[in-house]
């Protein structure tokens, strides 16, 4: 039930399944991805990396992907879209494989960037699901300050991972991740999200909503570094989470009795404080 539950809500989430996130493919998601393909490909220091590189291998799978993404621009131009989104992601698959050439690893360290280049590939699919949904919302500012965060993150992990330090560059990816999932569960929380989900009893949304406050608080251990914070900041932080647990608690215990409603009801409320939380340490989460 609950597998079933997490599927419904990715699917609403993604517009389709998670393996046909390049499905919908507009002119302004080409028009978006185009930009992001261009920096790792000309201006990120992976691609100084290859450019640099003693691999012949890596410089020619680097020219075969700048040849698909110029490509790309042109079947945008003509306004097919969909195959600008196959050739872009194509383009994107061949530059990593010509980072990971210029980059020696031993057996381990290539899984960990194989890891990391599917988990940022899920990253792309969720960005350009969030800009749409921002997009349909009229949430222009919104929009701009949670794909400035994005930035942040996916530019350091790109780095992280170039210099060698695969795992911390898996962490800093996961925290795009799991903020844009939130972002977008914050989003579509009482509209098209919540009216499409049909919970087959009160239990079955009361686990929805104990993992949706399971993500949020996730996310405050990920993405809040206290030796960044002053004194006052975190004690705000630490009042909010405190009553965040306190909610969760009081929840679970009416869920223990079966009175679910309420239980719901505190755990949005402890949602909320995770929320307040992770804005008074500067993290935008729309809503």
């Amino acid at each position: 039930m609950k597998k079933k539950l997490i599927l419904k809500i990715l699917t609403v989430i993604l517009g389709s399944p998670i393996s046909n996130a390049y499905a919908q493919a507009t002119q302004e998601g080409v028009a978006n991805r185009l930009p992001y393909i261009d920096k790792l490909l000309n201006q990120s220091s992976a691609a100084k990396q290859v450019i640099k590189s003693s691999s012949r291998e890596a410089k020619q799978k680097r020219q075969l992907a700048l040849e698909l993404y110029l490509q790309a621009g042109e079947k945008h131009g003509q306004g097919e879209y969909q195959t600008a989104v196959e050739l872009l992601k194509q383009s994107t698959v061949l530059m990593f494989e010509a980072i990971k050439l210029a980059t020696p690893e031993s057996r381990s360290k290539k899984q960990i960037v194989a890891n990391y280049i599917r988990r940022r590939e899920s990253v792309l699919a969720l960005r350009d699901a969030f800009n749409r949904i921002s997009d349909e919302n009229n949430e222009m500012e919104d929009k701009r300050k949670v794909n400035h965060q994005l930035d942040q993150l996916t530019s350091k992990a790109d780095d992280l991972l170039q210099e060698g330090q695969g795992a911390e560059a898996r962490i800093e990816i996961d925290k795009a991740y799991h903020l844009l999932k939130v972002t977008i569960d914050s989003i579509r929380s009482g509209q098209t999200l919540v009216r499409s989900l049909q919970f087959d009893s009160k239990k079955d949304e009361y686990l929805y909503e104990i993992d949706r406050n399971d993500t949020y608080g996730m996310l405050i251990n990920l993405l809040i570094d206290k030796k960044k914070e002053t004194d006052t900041m975190q004690r705000k932080i630490a009042d909010f989470i405190a009553e965040a647990d306190q909610y969760r608690q009081q929840a679970e215990a009416y869920a223990g009795d079966e009175a679910f409603d309420q239980a719901i009801q505190l755990l949005e409320l402890s949602t909320s404080r995770l929320v307040r939380a992770m804005r008074v340490a500067g993290i935008f989460i729309p809503g």
